[in-house]
């Protein structure tokens, strides 16, 4: 589970990384990273209707969030990543979407 510390939570910092950010796309997901002014890494996750109904978004959502978590220690301090789901990730399984997004995720908290 990714620590509370490391969650992105404001509307605006989504924003930020989302149109600003450095983009590192998958066939699953596309990874957003862009510096900012933070104490840590901060992490979020974006999974629309699109990808399924609530018990499906949930289980990518935590999906994401474990890959992330995994990425913490590794990460510099003061980054926004954001993870935005595609329909794909639905289909995909575990290991697939651990390897995909888990790569992205690395190369973009290793991005200078």
């Amino acid at each position: 589970m990714l620590p509370r510390a490391h969650r992105l939570t404001r509307a605006d910092d989504f924003r930020l990384a989302v149109r600003r950010g450095r983009r590192f796309p998958t066939a699953s997901a596309v990874c957003y990273r862009i510096a900012a002014e933070v104490d840590g890494p901060l992490f979020g996750v974006i999974v629309s209707k699109q990808v399924g109904n609530a018990v499906v978004r949930n289980r990518i959502r935590r999906r994401i969030q474990a890959i992330c978590a995994e990425t913490v220690r590794d990460a510099a301090p003061g980054q926004l990543v954001v993870v935005r789901a595609l329909p794909s990730a639905r289909e995909a399984e575990w290991d697939t979407l651990r390897a995909e997004i888990g790569g992205a995720v690395r190369r973009a908290v290793m991005a200078v």
